[in-house]
């Protein structure tokens, strides 16, 4: 009994400073993968462009949420969904998917580039996994069309609130992104 109390009071301990070792740990990581990238730059970019488009959707969590459960009468109301939280388009050819995201009000941006670069050296191979999983429902606001010869060579969606990507027209692996300290950095590119 005394071993079980004591295994108790083990694991309280633990588990109450876990998050502060994660984000340490988070941090010493994110700081090697830097070094590693710039020493031996051998990671691989997730797409291959010479132009990249940014989309952004800005839109309150409460009308994100209401359009999600069909609470809000918009025309094409899955497909918005669809787009903002779940698997469309469901290849970088799927015709009309720009059209699409001007049509429901995304805002369009071409990165100049400087932010390109800095945009690309995020969205490259990584050698470890990312340390944090999500905790909620992505919402993707965010869209990432990356383009050759302006033809559509690959698509990232982002949710920055929980940090889940998915990526379509990659063959790389892209296990390793989603690290919090390269999000923000993505983040404070584009805003």
């Amino acid at each position: 009994m005394k071993r079980l109390l004591l295994l108790l009071v083990v694991i309280f301990i633990s588990c109450k400073d876990s998050n502060k070792t994660v984000e340490k740990k988070e941090k010493a990581v994110d700081d090697v993968h830097e070094v590693v990238r710039i020493e031996r730059n051998e990671f691989k970019t997730f797409f291959i462009a010479d132009k990249i488009d940014h989309y952004y959707l800005k839109i309150s969590d409460n009308s994100l949420l209401n359009i999600l459960k069909g609470d809000t009468i918009v025309k094409d109301q899955k497909k918005l969904s669809m787009i903002l939280s779940g698997y469309y388009p469901d290849s970088i050819s799927r015709p009309n998917f720009e059209s699409d995201l001007i049509k429901y009000t995304f805002v369009k941006t071409e990165l100049n580039k400087k932010k390109k670069r800095e945009v690309e050296k995020i969205f490259t191979q990584k050698d470890s996994m990312q340390m944090t999983f999500s905790g909620c429902i992505p919402m993707y606001r965010d869209i990432f069309i990356f383009k050759k010869n302006d033809s559509i060579t690959g698509i990232a969606k982002i949710c920055f609130g929980c940090g889940v990507a998915y990526f379509y027209g990659t063959k790389v692996d892209t296990e390793g992104f989603g690290m919090k300290s390269e999000l923000k950095k993505l983040e404070k590119i584009i805003r």
